[in-house]
């Protein structure tokens, strides 16, 4: 914060400031709180202009440190321990680049003629989320049935089905 004036031809007035950069990449710079005016401010704070701009000077530390400690107050904190070790059998990765494909599978309404063709040849497995994982995996990662399975372990949403459901399923 820096203390800045603005004269006119009958006073003088004293405001704190504030200097950033905007989201053009232009500096800029703000005026945050009015002091007053030369004619005001040397009744309260001194016989000079000098008594009075080095109170102002005083008032922009003031809020330079309340607006870092407002700033501090808003940091979050997130401590790693790089000793700690990862077990072996927890996933600690999940694949979420599916989900703007999933919203265009609902959207196209394919879940309604999987629920179709499961009811009218009466399979076991559920066809609608197979098919749809598999989708997902081979758009994302094309590969083989084992591997897109593999990939859809680490989906948000975990497979409702096996490996062998997939297997059964004629080619995909």
């Amino acid at each position: 914060m820096k203390v800045t004036t603005s004269k006119s031809k009958n006073s003088e007035s004293f405001y704190i400031a504030k200097s950033f950069i905007n989201d053009k990449g232009v500096s800029t710079s703000v005026n945050i709180r009015k002091l007053g005016t030369l004619k005001e401010l040397i009744k309260e704070h001194g016989p000079t202009r000098d008594d009075v701009m080095a109170w102002a000077r005083a008032e922009a530390k003031l809020e330079t440190m309340k607006y870092k400690a407002e700033n501090e107050a808003k940091k979050v904190k997130i401590t790693f321990n790089t000793d700690a070790q990862i077990k072996y059998d927890q996933q600690v990765f999940h694949r979420g680049g599916y989900l703007f494909l999933q919203s265009m599978y609902y959207g196209l309404h394919i879940d309604k003629i999987c629920r179709k063709l499961k009811d009218k040849y009466k399979f076991e497995y559920d066809i609608n989320s197979i098919l749809s994982d598999m989708l997902y995996a081979r758009i994302l990662e094309p590969s083989s049935k084992r591997s897109s399975f593999n990939i859809a372990n680490e989906f948000l949403e975990k497979p409702s089905y096996s490996l062998h459901d997939i297997i059964m399923v004629p080619r995909i």
